[in-house]
């Protein structure tokens, strides 16, 4: 492989070997198509008796889209000329034609690899994934309030905003009108821990007090605060972060849809072991997140590039970016094990 003609955009074909979030799990009601658009292409996801289907979103007869069909005596039923489709796939019914007649079997639809709910999403696979689905130990914990903010579409890649949301040497710059402050400017050695195709890092550092985020008249308490970083490929980005004085912890769960080649689709959810279990705390919590969010959306949204280069030779590395160039190393890793 020739590492230099190597970026990771939201079309590159390794992806299809992946899970990637498509839909909030509420969003896929029973008995009801959903249109979802993943890599470019369009999937019809089908929740029919619990169970869950991916169906391409075209009928193999002439195209028409199935996501606009509608369930009948439990198979999908295209809107155009009644094709009936089993949650497999395969082609039950041509209506137009006499039920002694063989149906071709190029009218099956080719499936997605696999689909499924996890931690309040649905995650879909086009090919058979390589790698497993992401883990948040708090998404069941009763000790944490689950606090998603809504999904949230960005002009940037999924590659780039795993990349930012990994990045340790930003804070002081981007987020000093949220949690940042300027004594944070030199990143300390941090530990990291690369197992297969993921790394763990555990990285303290100076940051405003939990409770004086987005305080932006000089009088806030700087503490210092212990993150744990998880990335698992493709693009999930799990933070842990402890606020050991405040007796806090804010867990942050950063998953991605690439929808397509301009756009990503973000599925974020907090987790606060401090705050009530009411819709005013979750709501409070979720402006932190959305006001932190909109000032790294802000800046990879007037990026040139809608990519990442995984040659490490196309940008400048030091040191403190030890974590983002494991990124690209495990993304390389990758993009080699899918092209097998």
């Amino acid at each position: 492989m020739n590492q230099e003609t190597v970026w990771l955009d939201n079309e590159h074909p390794a992806l299809r070997k992946c899970w990637h979030p498509v839909a909030r799990s509420e969003d896929a009601v029973e008995g009801v198509p959903l249109q979802v658009e993943l890599l470019g292409e369009f999937w019809c996801v089908l929740r029919l008796d619990g169970q869950l289907a991916a169906f391409p979103d075209v009928c193999p007869h002439r195209l028409a889209t199935l996501s606009e069909g509608s369930v009948v005596d439990g198979t999908l039923q295209c809107g155009y000329h009644g094709y009936r489709y089993a949650m497999d796939g395969k082609c039950v019914k041509i209506p137009a034609q006499s039920p002694s007649l063989p149906i071709p079997p190029r009218a099956n639809c080719q499936m997605a690899a696999g689909i499924q709910d996890h931690l309040g999403l649905v995650w879909l696979a086009p090919d058979e994934p390589l790698v497993g689905l992401p883990e948040v130990p708090e998404h069941d914990d009763p000790n944490f309030v689950n606090c998603p903010l809504e999904p949230w579409e960005w002009n940037a890649s999924a590659a780039q905003m795993a990349d930012n949301f990994l990045d340790l040497g930003h804070f002081p710059f981007l987020h000093l009108a949220t949690f940042g402050v300027t004594d944070d400017e030199q990143v300390p050695d941090y530990d990291m821990e690369r197992s297969g195709l993921s790394v763990r890092v555990e990285y303290s550092h100076a940051t405003k007090a939990l409770a004086d985020s987005m305080d932006n008249d000089g009088d806030f308490r700087q503490v210092e605060r212990h993150d744990v970083f998880v990335f698992t490929p493709p693009h999930h980005v799990y933070i842990y972060i402890d606020y050991a004085d405040e007796n806090a912890v804010l867990a942050i769960s950063f998953a991605h849809q690439p929808v397509n080649a301009s756009t990503t689709r973000l599925f974020c959810t907090d987790y606060r072991n401090d705050i009530e279990d009411t819709p005013e705390a979750r709501i409070e919590a979720t402006r932190f997140q959305l006001a932190v969010g909109a000032e790294d959306k802000a800046l990879l949204e007037r990026s040139h590039f809608k990519a990442v280069p995984l040659d490490q030779r196309y940008e400048v590395h030091t040191k403190s970016d030890r974590v983002t160039l494991e990124m690209r190393r495990i993304l390389m890793d990758l993009v080699a094990l899918a092209s097998e």
